[in-house]
């Protein structure tokens, strides 16, 4: 927990400081970063993919700043603790799996909070393999920290919980969005 402390003072100064840079931006999906409700919408539609299918990683990464953290915490019988990766770490982890067996990941609400260039996305979802299943995998609670450069948002970093029996989702998240 130390060195998660170290890390986690050092992101903090070093956020202050911020310089963000495009990794890939990918013009003909430029509305994804307009706005962080688009941002984190984009980050769904990039992750879920119907077995067989490829996942779209080029987008993917468009959306995130240089070293952008990912890190999910977990209280299970078959694991607990924290686990961390960065994006590219994701994508190696997850690319086979979600081409395989499909990976939907929808979210049910959310809520933002803004100040100036600065928004914390508290974002609720649920996991099926393919949208036809009749229960979700898990569900959870993504917070994602956004920036804005001047002239487009990027995922900082996103922290997520998956629910379980003494974490549940907080009511006003736990409802489904209505999609338009």
């Amino acid at each position: 927990m130390k060195n998660l402390k170290g890390n986690f003072l050092i992101f903090i100064l070093a956020s202050s400081f911020l310089c963000v840079h495009a990794q890939a931006d990918d013009e003909s999906h430029s509305d994804d970063w307009q706005t962080p409700e688009a941002l984190v919408s984009a980050l769904y539609e990039t992750v879920s993919i119907a077995p067989g299918e490829a996942a779209d990683w080029d987008r993917f990464r468009a959306l995130f700043a240089d070293d952008a953290q990912l890190v999910m915490a977990l209280d299970s019988t078959r694991l607990s603790g924290l686990l961390a990766t960065d994006v590219e770490g994701l994508i190696k982890q997850s690319d086979a799996v979600y081409a395989s067996t499909g990976f939907i990941e929808n979210e049910l609400a959310q809520h933002t909070v803004q100040f100036g260039n600065l928004a914390s996305v508290y974002s609720t979802f649920e996991v099926r393999y393919k949208e036809s299943d009749p229960a979700p995998l898990m569900r959870g609670l993504n917070h994602f920290q956004l920036l804005n450069d001047g002239e487009r948002w990027y995922i900082i970093s996103n922290s997520s919980v998956i629910e379980n029996a003494r974490w549940e989702l907080p009511g006003e998240l736990a409802v489904s969005i209505q999609k338009q």
